[in-house]
């Protein structure tokens, strides 16, 4: 037993000195990929500790793709607020030309569609096939999130 923690506190130790100064270079990238890979796996505890640290909140995965993008597929609301809290670039675009509004759109993430919209996502933004999200959402035929579209570009017009 008393070997064990030895083992495990000795390992831990020469992980830090790999960690260090010596490896700098590497350390934003390491950050990037844990940042995507926290969101990724919904794991909301690194995710939060990531950001406190400093972690850029609009890096990207090799698409292209911000953390606010790839939580947008994915739909779940609180890993969406901790990253909206962050004030991301929400109308950055992947190599696709999508917005995280309109990878909520394809997905039918209508809550997210929602917290995009307040946090004034443009609506009218085009991909690189020169589709918007209401037309993304007509394609994957998500009438819910088609009418939300539908309705705040509407409001926008009205203003």
């Amino acid at each position: 037993m008393k070997y064990q923690i030895v083992k495990t506190i000795t390992i831990l130790l020469i992980t830090g000195l790999f960690t260090g100064s010596v490896f700098a270079k590497d350390n934003d990238q390491v950050v990037t990929d844990d940042l995507i890979e926290a969101v990724i796996s919904i794991d909301l505890v690194s995710l939060n500790v990531l950001l406190s640290e400093g972690a850029d909140i609009d890096t990207l995965d090799a698409e292209g793709n911000t953390p606010l993008m790839i939580a947008s597929k994915i739909g779940n609301p609180r890993m969406l607020r901790i990253i909206l809290v962050h004030n991301p670039d929400v109308d950055a675009v992947n190599n696709y030309g999508e917005t995280a509004l309109m990878i909520a759109a394809e997905n039918g993430q209508f809550a997210v569609v929602q917290q995009l919209l307040e946090k004034g996502a443009n609506i009218h933004a085009k991909n690189n096939e020169r589709l918007t999200a209401v037309d993304v959402a007509n394609r994957f035929g998500h009438r819910q999130v088609i009418n939300i579209l539908n309705r705040s570009s509407e409001e926008i017009l009205s203003r």
